[in-house]
């Protein structure tokens, strides 16, 4: 794996937009055409809207600050340790990454970079 290719498909707004957005809002639209299906009245509706609207909304907050947090990292370790942090993302398998993988994935890179960094040489 390349440092370009997590960008474009692990850290990009894009990723977020087709993995996180998208899903939560559609899964958000069935949720609430079911309960207005089952629920008919109007109060009802919107304090169930309301609190489910809330929990999606917030869902995507995190998942965006987590990307976010995990792309700062990801750039931190570009910019520090160029050529050592492309080695290490060399041996990543690109097909085979897990999404929830990827933050600790990196962070187990930066502190290793850091150890090779940190030991003395004599």
């Amino acid at each position: 794996m390349t440092p370009e290719l997590l960008e474009r498909d692990w850290l990009s707004l894009r990723y977020w937009l087709q993995r996180c957005v998208l899903p939560s809002a559609i899964v958000l639209l069935i949720i609430l055409g079911l309960i207005r299906v089952f629920d008919p009245e109007v109060v009802s509706l919107n304090h169930k809207a309301v609190i489910i609207g809330f929990f999606v909304f917030y869902f995507i907050l995190v998942r965006g600050g987590h990307i976010l947090m995990i792309r700062s990292m990801h750039f931190d370790m570009k910019r520090r340790y160029k050529d050592a942090y492309s080695e290490r993302l060399a041996y990543l398998p690109v097909g085979q990454m897990k999404r929830r993988n990827i933050g600790f994935t990196l962070a187990r890179i930066k502190r290793e970079l850091i150890d090779l960094q940190a030991k003395p040489k004599h």
